[in-house]
């Protein structure tokens, strides 16, 4: 099939032109893109990513959440994605089966920098990468048993993303990017994501750096042979190919933006359903110190995670210890998922009473939600139900502007201080034209007085 279309709506993408509310969330997405790198940044395995980068590179326009250095384009994305991943608080899109903004971000922020482009352009070049990824993703309809989404069709938004920001208008350098990037995807280790391995934090950082290789390759005008995408993603990295998603007619009739989610909870999206449904628990009075045992019903794609965890990041990716974590401190985030927390004698032994089913009927519930059902049984003989079907943040479940800059205020300033509203405001104002450039300095700014 040609892309020609797809292509055509990447390089003509206009951000000012499209609709209020997919402006917006735009603008919201890259707050939240910021927010989460920045508290990346502050793991020490992070920290020391840095350090290493820093005897390595020179100096350069671009800038890293919690560096008061300028880096070349290329490591300050490699960084900052990676930074984006490591808490499992990044953005992602249910249907595609991936993390969109998570991947186009990074990329864009370090070349619009490098370009000194302005706040306009950039949106309008992580609108481009969104859009074209996620249609990319929902054609592949997931990966193969073992294969991370990271890399994949992320790595495809990234070079369309690339192609808009640094050749608008040109649709022939928007469809080698396609092409490139398809042709060039990798093939990342689900184990090692889902087992809470650190080194699963640079399969975001690699992928964004070489999607944006490969974008800028094909501005310069190489090109992979005709029909690469679709050839070589269906017999390499996806699970049921369709191309159908691909047929676009030169523009964007819908902007599958407004159908991706943010995340409430610290952890896999495949166990936001099971999170949420604790959640209504506590809200309604129930506390892991009355619980005796619980019972988690899922989906197959969640009840996998069933394993307690023994460290802060496989937590993350574990049914029982989110449970408990949630049913004892009321909330499953940056504060609560320690590894202090995680590690402690009551989360341990609440999590070790924690029964995970996998229920078959609920599996026809994904992917258009992430169902589950948690009864808890309680020490005076009582039981309590909960069921979640589509998480909060997903979708038509969108948290409202108010609170998405309620959790990107905290995370900055969690991480910067009251310096982190300045970056916060600084990302809003890209909405109104302000240089990517102005951006950047006050990120390093920030991370200046936060140091």
């Amino acid at each position: 099939m040609t892309l020609a279309g797809l292509a055509a709506a990447v390089a003509h993408t206009s951000w000012p032109a499209a609709p209020a509310e997919v402006r917006d969330r735009v603008v919201d997405l890259v707050a939240d893109c910021v927010a989460v790198a920045a508290l990346g940044s502050t793991r020490a395995e992070l920290r020391r990513l840095v350090e290493v980068h820093d005897r390595l590179t020179p100096t350069g326009p671009a800038s890293v959440l919690g560096s008061p250095r300028g880096w070349p384009p290329m490591t300050a994305m490699l960084l900052n994605a990676t930074a984006m991943a490591a808490d499992q608080l990044q953005d992602g899109h249910r249907m595609a089966r991936g993390h969109p903004a998570s991947h186009v971000v990074p990329a864009v922020l370090a070349l619009a920098e490098q370009v000194n482009a302005d706040g306009t352009e950039l949106l309008s070049a992580v609108l481009a990468g969104y859009e074209a990824g996620v249609r990319v993703g929902r054609a592949m309809g997931g990966t193969p048993t073992g294969v991370h989404d990271i890399g994949t069709w992320g790595q495809v938004a990234v070079g369309a993303a690339t192609a808009r920001l640094l050749a608008p208008g040109d649709e022939g350098a928007a469809e080698r990017a396609l092409d490139l990037c398809g042709s060039a995807v990798l093939l990342t280790d689900a184990h090692t994501v889902f087992a809470g391995h650190d080194g699963s934090h640079t399969f975001l950082g690699s992928s964004v750096q070489t999607g944006a290789g490969q974008g800028v390759a094909a501005v310069a005008g190489l090109a992979a042979a005709p029909g690469a995408l679709a050839r070589h993603l269906a017999a390499v990295g996806a699970s049921r190919w369709d191309p159908a998603p691909l047929s676009v007619p030169g523009a964007w009739e819908t902007y599958e933006v407004l159908g991706g989610y943010v995340k409430v909870h610290a952890s896999c999206a495949h166990l936001h359903g099971v999170n949420d449904a604790v959640a209504d628990l506590v809200t309604r009075g129930v506390s892991g110190r009355d619980v005796t045992s619980v019972r988690v019903h899922a989906f197959a794609g969640a009840a996998g995670f069933d394993a307690v965890a023994d460290s802060e990041l496989a937590a993350r990716f574990s049914v029982p210890t989110t449970v408990a974590v949630g049913l004892l401190d009321g909330r499953l985030d940056e504060s609560t998922v320690t590894e202090e927390r995680v590690r402690s004698t009551e989360v341990r032994d609440l999590a070790s009473r924690v029964e995970v089913l996998h229920d078959p009927a609920l599996d026809a519930g994904y992917p258009a939600g992430r169902p589950a059902r948690v009864t808890v049984l309680l020490r005076d003989g009582a039981t309590v139900a909960a069921t979640a079907e589509r998480p909060r943040g997903d979708a038509d479940r969108a948290l409202s502007r108010g609170e998405l800059r309620a959790k990107a205020s905290r995370l900055l300033t969690g991480c910067l201080g009251e310096v982190g509203l300045a970056v916060l405001q600084a990302v809003h104002g890209l909405a109104t034209g302000l240089p990517v450039a102005t951006l950047g300095q006050t990120i390093r700014s920030a991370a200046g007085g936060a140091s």
